[in-house]
């Protein structure tokens, strides 16, 4: 598996998407796109890789998706973790 330095961007392949699917606990993230698109993958159910492994299936809540190909991906980032709210 890659590793995160200095910033959390990081060009990937299918192969660290899968990663990311599968390490626990999951850490949301998002998939960008070389047009700019970004994606975000909320939990490891929002998210496939086809049989062949040339692309990610996104699904939305919505119960819409989008198919990526591996060649359109351009990075993927982890989400900034949340701050605690001040009481």
């Amino acid at each position: 598996m890659r590793t995160w330095t200095g910033s959390t961007r990081l060009t990937c392949v299918i192969g660290d998407i899968r990663q990311f699917l599968h390490t626990g606990p999951f850490e949301p993230f998002v998939i960008v796109t070389s047009s700019g698109n970004r994606y975000r993958v909320p939990s490891a159910d929002h998210a496939t890789i086809n049989p062949q492994g040339s692309r990610v299936v996104i699904w939305f809540d919505d119960e819409s998706g989008v198919i990526i190909s591996e060649l359109h991906i351009a990075a993927v980032e982890r989400e900034a973790p949340q701050k605690a709210k001040a009481s």
